[in-house]
């Protein structure tokens, strides 16, 4: 089977001819027609997991997929061949991902989530969905959105934040969403009451001039450890400041004027299950901004990496 795939940690992701994977008892072998592209997925092909998960190599990459169900190893129950499923492919050790014709997972795997696809929802919405719509909801949930409430959130134009600008504005909050010019509109359209123009500089500065009081809540989605502590100071005496990458430093965690932590997922199977029904029913979108093919998927890493991610881009297989 072809697959993107590093053969030791730190290589130049690369496409490959592998076996196809065998599932083992309480695995599904899956059948995959798309993938999604995701931060993680430059971090593990650098071994930022190295010591923390067993790898093992080649270690194909992509941890979010969607496909169908072609073999079900022994003792699993749930699930047949012809089921449709998408999720987080995560597990242990690392190194059976979604950037392959075929990838084996458990049915219920530790890690991750794996769940039937709706009747009707397309392949690329559907492997697009796992990482970045369990951790926008779950994260919304953690700081405890408040209709008539305002949150700032930063890096609002990637695969998370164009979901959380979303779940935070159907929860009736003001969303002051960062976002350069050029996706002015475009963020707006999807919920944003605002922007402020990152590339601008001094982001705290600018959100104080519409917002003298401050805001109720703030969500980073970036990984700028020095700019958190000052936009975290722009939350109001009991608000929520929250980050996904772990920036929050370790002397605003104990505040004791505002609420902040560094998020983790929890109870990823009713997440999943969660923000594909929000999906489902049409209350908020999953904007996929490029399609690229398997053979291309090592340059869309690459561009993700680079940073500037502009909602989520998938890879058909």
């Amino acid at each position: 089977m072809r697959a993107v795939a590093v053969r030791k940690s730190g290589d130049t992701p690369g496409l490959m001819e592998l076996p196809v994977p065998r599932p083992a008892p309480g695995e599904v072998l899956v059948e995959l027609a798309a993938a999604s592209v995701n931060p993680i997925d430059v971090g593990i092909a650098g071994g930022y997991f190295e010591g923390q998960l067993p790898h093992v190599y080649p270690l194909v990459l992509g941890v979010d997929g969607a496909g169908r169900v072609v073999q079900a190893g022994e003792a699993v129950r749930g699930l047949e061949p012809g089921d449709i499923v998408h999720g987080q492919f995560l597990r242990s050790p690392l190194g059976h991902g979604t950037f392959a014709e075929y990838a084996v997972v458990p049915e219920h795997p530790e890690q991750g989530a794996l769940l039937r696809i709706p009747d009707g929802m397309p392949a690329d919405i559907a492997a697009a969905l796992p990482t970045a719509g369990m951790t926008a909801l779950g994260v919304l949930e953690a700081i405890g959105p408040r209709a008539g409430g305002s949150i700032l959130i930063t890096g609002a134009t990637g695969g998370v934040g164009v979901l959380a600008v979303q779940l935070a504005a159907a929860r009736g909050m003001e969303v002051i969403a960062t976002a350069r010019p050029d996706a002015d509109g475009w963020i707006r359209g999807l919920g944003a009451a605002g922007t402020v123009d990152h590339t601008a500089g001094d982001v705290a500065g600018q959100v104080r001039r519409t917002h003298p009081d401050g805001v109720d809540a703030f969500l980073d989605l970036t990984r700028d450890q020095a700019g958190f502590g000052d936009l975290a100071g722009l939350v109001r005496d009991g608000g929520t400041a929250a980050s996904v990458t772990f920036t929050a430093p370790p002397e605003l965690l104990g505040s004791e004027r505002i609420a902040v932590s560094n998020y983790a997922m929890q109870d990823k199977p009713d997440l999943l299950a969660r923000i594909t029904e929000e999906v489902a029913s049409g209350r908020i979108t999953v904007p996929v901004q490029r399609t690229v093919s398997l053979a291309e998927a090592p340059e869309a890493l690459a561009r993700n990496a680079a940073g500037g991610a502009r909602g989520k881009t998938t890879v058909r297989i």
